[in-house]
């Protein structure tokens, strides 16, 4: 089944939205501008600031000297 595509006016309400409601604000949208938010949305994967914060407190731990930009 194709993605429904949105124009970039749609994607930005979207955004704005999301950034003011969380991600509730997807049930409020119209299906097709939901269904791509809610695609983008799941297809960031990890979160990859978080992963790099847990090596830097790990380094600390085992006493190892590391800082964020050694992990990217």
């Amino acid at each position: 089944m194709p993605q429904p595509e949105i124009n970039k006016s749609q994607y930005k309400q979207a955004r704005r939205l999301i950034r003011d409601n969380g991600l509730s604000a997807i049930g409020w949208m119209a299906p097709s501008v939901a269904q791509v938010m809610d695609a983008l949305h799941r297809g960031q994967g990890k979160d990859r600031l978080a992963e790099r914060a847990d090596i830097v407190a790990w380094c600390h731990r085992e006493g190892i000297a590391c800082n964020p930009r050694q992990t990217a």
